[in-house]
């Protein structure tokens, strides 16, 4: 059974009482050697109406006000667990992976690293 990005979001969301990134929804890809996909996003315990951070502030208030859990690509990372090496990384919602993503991503095993158009 397939499902898309927004449904694996709501069910995810639904059952652990996270919520969203109010400035920008990314999510993480990682398709394995054998096809299954692994989705992570850049979801918060504490999930705010509007972003609290000010244009060009860092990303501190990130984990210290919302509780961001990580970034997509490290819970990709942790739900793929041992099927991340050999995978494929797909994200979408952001224009890069930051470098200790990259870092995390190919010391897992991930083969490449694409960044696709937001959908």
């Amino acid at each position: 059974m397939s499902m898309t990005v927004p449904e694996v979001a709501s069910i995810l969301k639904a059952f652990t009482g996270l919520g969203s990134c109010a400035k920008t929804v990314v999510t993480c890809t990682l398709v394995a050697a054998d096809g299954e996909e692994f989705i992570g996003e850049n979801l918060c315990g504490i999930p705010q109406k509007v972003c609290p951070r000010r244009p060009g502030e860092d990303y501190k208030k990130c984990s210290t006000i919302c509780n961001q859990v990580g970034h997509a690509e490290v819970v990709a990372l942790a739900l793929a667990g041992d099927k991340a090496a050999g995978a494929h990384a797909f994200i979408r919602g952001h224009t890069y992976a930051c470098m200790d993503c990259q870092h995390a991503l190919y010391g897992a095993g991930v083969q490449s690293i694409s960044v696709l158009p937001s959908e």
